[in-house]
């Protein structure tokens, strides 16, 4: 592989989110390396984060709004990574096994595969009409998108097992190169004073999130404050319910700039990622939970993801199995004030291995 590479990204980039967040470390990260990168993303609707200014970026207009404007934004998306890659005969870097799929069905040959997840076996295609048919189609563009890929990349050891299942894949041909956080932003804020009945959720509030578990929590007599930071599709569910069962404790705060965002969580008493259980959820790898140990959070966290089984191991976290009560090892942590102090530096320990900057030389070992 040469010194050029092309990464394509579906997703809006100035919009702060595990996957983007994933997409711009990796590519402002091989530019450190001394790569020369190109972005090829859809036109971002506000600024982008300044780690980008040393790529070039490549803004493609598209619609950008839903579901239905996939097919239409993965094909001009793809078109125009394979036009920069011709002309500068550089490595096509695919974010997202589907757009690696259009890829592939447009000609695009020796690139490497980033999987953020399995689109196939995702609520937002099954619960939409004919959705099974269209999740089939998925998994088949899905297939070609892996099939053909040079290098396979993927978020976790779980996800490596679900691609193989899926589509009898090598174990071994496949990097697993999990996410991480950027330590330049936690800094200044791991010594904030904790705030005592303060429990916090930071992240995008995606279908598998256990909202049923919030409202529990926040009717807790130890949770003074239950903030939950993020957008996504259960936001509306949250809202609701808050008002359904008078939830005084409970704040839906939506989107908050980065240095609100840490703050609240430096500075709370638990951060909790209650989730639903499906593959999906087994094969992630949230980013809010490495925020959450570089921020020194002592975390209660559903199973399944395997930083959530690294963190308890170390002892830096709480993981709820599903058939356990989640609100009630939220109640236990919170009444324990030494278990907490423990948690918290145990995490911040283990959090000094995970950051972007280790995950971008893996990915600079692999090129």
């Amino acid at each position: 592989m040469n010194d050029h590479v092309v990464i394509a990204h579906g997703g809006d980039v100035s919009q702060p989110s595990g996957g983007t967040n994933r997409v711009s470390a990796f590519a402002s990260g091989l530019v450190e390396h001394g790569y020369d990168v190109t972005l090829v993303v859809p036109q971002p609707e506000d600024e982008l984060p300044d780690r980008l200014s040393t790529v070039d970026i490549r803004p493609v207009s598209v619609p950008n709004s839903g579901l239905a404007d996939q097919p239409i934004r993965a094909v001009a998306i793809t078109h125009t990574a394979k036009r920069i890659a011709s002309q500068t005969d550089a490595t096509v870097q695919f974010e997202h096994s589907t757009l690696g799929g259009v890829g592939q069905l447009l000609g695009v040959r020796g690139y490497v595969l980033d999987m953020h997840d399995l689109a196939f076996e995702s609520p937002l295609y099954g619960n939409i009409p004919l959705g099974s048919a269209v999740q089939r189609v998925i998994r088949r563009v899905e297939g070609r998108a892996v099939r053909s890929a040079d290098e396979i990349v993927v978020v976790s050891e779980n996800m490596r097992d679900l691609a193989h299942e899926a589509w009898g894949i090598d174990r071994a041909s496949i990097t697993v190169i999990q996410n991480g956080y950027f330590a330049n932003e936690v800094t200044t804020y791991r010594t904030a004073e904790t705030v005592s009945g303060r429990v916090s959720f930071l992240g995008t509030l995606h279908p598998k999130l256990n909202v049923d578990a919030i409202f529990e929590i926040a009717q807790l007599s130890e949770v003074e404050e239950l903030v939950v930071i993020g957008d996504g599709a259960k936001r509306e569910a949250l809202e609701a319910g808050k008002s359904e069962h008078s939830l005084d404790a409970l704040r839906v705060a939506g989107r908050l700039p980065d240095e609100e965002a840490f703050d609240l969580v430096a500075k709370s008493a638990v951060a909790i990622n209650p989730q639903l259980p499906s593959d999906l959820q087994r094969a992630s790898s949230p980013v809010k939970i490495y925020y959450y140990a570089a921020l020194g959070a002592p975390m209660v966290l559903s199973e399944g993801p395997s930083v959530a089984t690294a963190l308890e191991d170390k002892g830096g976290a709480v993981v709820v199995p599903f058939e356990e009560s989640f609100p009630d090892a939220v109640q236990a942590v919170l009444r324990d004030d030494a278990q907490r102090r423990e948690m918290s530096e145990t995490a911040a320990r283990a959090a000094e291995r995970m950051s972007w900057q280790s995950r971008v030389e893996s990915l600079t070992r692999l090129y």
